[in-house]
């Protein structure tokens, strides 16, 4: 089994870990990226685009509606890549592919699908310790 250590910050209070993108060129892309438990699919900024191999989804380009407090929309391009965790002492993952949203943001966000369902996700705050375990 796997085990990927997350990076782990207080304020503001999130777990991190690097997530490791294919590139057009056969290396790969090394973003930090934020464990999001609230999102359904992973999230990449749209500029990566340029330089990331990936395969277009049926879905393609349509407008994600957010509820809550303030109800937002953005437009997003739904792709698949291939992908690996990787942590501070280079510990990683196999290869393995995932559905993304290509978007207009900053941040790396890592959701559910093809991701954190994969494995089991521990979070210590008041120690500030966390970790993925992903089986065999």
């Amino acid at each position: 089994m796997a085990r990927i250590q997350l990076r782990m910050y207080r304020d503001p209070g999130q777990a991190e870990v690097f997530l490791n993108i294919r590139r057009k060129d056969g290396g790969y892309e090394k973003r930090a990226a934020i464990v999001d438990t609230g999102a359904q699919v992973s999230l990449l900024p749209s500029l990566l685009m340029n330089i990331l191999a990936y395969r277009l989804s049926e879905r393609g380009s349509f407008t994600i509606e957010q509820a809550g407090i303030a109800t937002q929309s953005f437009e997003a391009i739904e792709a698949y890549v291939t992908v690996f965790l990787e942590d501070m002492s280079g510990h990683r993952t196999d290869d393995f592919e995932v559905r993304v949203w290509f978007a207009g943001t900053r941040e790396v966000l890592l959701g559910f699908d093809g991701i954190l369902e994969r494995g089991v996700l521990h979070l210590d705050m008041p120690d500030l310790t966390g970790y993925l375990d992903f089986p065999p």
